[in-house]
């Protein structure tokens, strides 16, 4: 639903659905573990709670590139000028540390003079 949000209501509506989600599965993503012969507990559900608080502490910048359209939606594009870098690193396995940022440095000069 992320990726569908294009107006400032669209981010509205979002935010507000996620804090109605939380509200109904609160005690389900609070919910924990005790073990009684360590007197320790976990939050049993741990990567869902994780999820969700990672996101809500994302929204504040989450939805700039509805007021400035120069701003990508997603990752998507720098994800794969770094995968492109990522492989010729690795053709170049050999490399001692300072070589491998003069060579990260002079792949970004070049690439951006296209």
């Amino acid at each position: 639903m992320l990726l569908k949000i294009k107006t400032e209501n669209d981010k509205l509506f979002w935010v507000k659905e996620l804090h109605e989600w939380y509200s109904t599965h609160k005690e389900y993503i609070n919910e924990k573990t005790f073990r009684e012969e360590t007197k320790r507990y976990w939050y049993t559900h741990k990567l869902l709670r994780r999820s969700y608080f990672t996101i809500k502490r994302a929204l504040p910048n989450m939805f700039h590139y509805l007021q400035n359209p120069g701003i990508p939606k997603t990752t998507n594009g720098i994800e794969g000028y770094f995968s492109h870098l990522k492989n010729h690193l690795d053709l170049h396995r050999g490399l001692t540390p300072k070589n491998r940022i003069n060579f990260i440095k002079w792949y970004v000069y070049f690439s951006n003079e296209k």
